[in-house]
């Protein structure tokens, strides 16, 4: 199946052809509507989406230069207001003035059009660009997210498309950092860019991007575990009913299956049924 004209891939899209390529067919060439009954899991993670997306709406404010006292007079849940005292202490000692808030880059790569949408964007005043990703859900081991596509993809695209934020010069893949700030902790996980890493990172993209253009086959995961929570799950022959799973969330995330209560704000559009 060919790709629709002028097709974008985001990182959430390619995760998903990572994870199960019948499932990215399914879901962003097909279009399909498969709505397999929810898991408790999921719908706990559905309950949580609009604290988390309150927040997101916060940190935009503050960055675009509303006072975050104006802001923390319209907070009323407590929860929310334990991050966004987090998230104040952390930025105003991490982040410059100058960021980009909500910043959206769209890059040409092997052929095809790659996109990514950060939280934030700062320069700091010895050059280097840091990427900042807020995020509401619980926290993964720092090896879990160093093989997600959002870290690959997200510095990739800052060095292929961010020159204009570099007075026109192209941004030193040492020049970029990606952090990850958690909500829940305050932590941070920080991943920094080398010239061999782009390398890799864009090697490996180029491959996925090449693979789904080609137009083969999309395959069902061979893991079985990823289907327990996906919403095709029926249309696939592998269960109406999601599988029964009683352990906590380390488990769930390190036997494979989808980071059900850790999803990015920008994927719950692409994953509405």
């Amino acid at each position: 199946m060919s790709l629709p004209e002028n097709f974008t891939f985001s990182q959430s899209m390619l995760q998903d052809f990572v994870d199960c390529p019948r499932r990215f067919e399914l879901r962003y060439l097909l279009d399909a509507r498969w709505p397999a009954q929810e898991t408790a899991q999921a719908l706990q993670y559905e309950a949580g989406q609009q604290k988390g997306q309150e927040f997101h709406h916060l940190a935009h404010q503050h960055a675009l230069g509303v006072p975050a006292e104006v802001l923390g007079e319209t907070i009323a849940d407590e929860e929310l207001k334990t991050w966004w005292s987090r998230y104040l202490a952390w930025q105003s000692a991490n982040l410059p003035d100058e960021r980009y808030p909500e910043l959206t880059l769209t890059v040409p790569l092997a052929d095809s059009l790659l996109m990514a949408k950060y939280d934030v964007v700062a320069k700091l005043a010895d050059g280097t660009f840091l990427i900042v990703d807020w995020k509401t859900g619980r926290q993964p081991k720092r090896l879990r997210l160093a093989d997600r596509m959002q870290t690959i993809v997200y510095p990739v695209v800052l060095a292929h498309g961010g020159a204009w934020l570099n007075d026109d010069q192209p941004i030193a893949p040492e020049r970029i950092r990606l952090v990850y700030w958690f909500a829940e902790t305050g932590e941070t996980v920080e991943f920094n860019l080398s010239a061999e890493k782009l390398r890799q990172d864009e090697a490996r993209l180029v491959s996925l991007l090449q693979g789904i253009a080609s137009g083969a086959e999309f395959p069902k995961t061979a893991n079985e575990r990823h289907c327990r929570f996906c919403a095709y799950r029926s249309l696939c022959e592998r269960g109406e009913l999601p599988g029964n799973w009683a352990g906590n969330l380390e488990e769930l995330d390190e036997d494979g299956a989808p980071d059900v209560l850790s999803l990015d704000l920008d994927e719950i559009e692409e994953i509405s049924f």
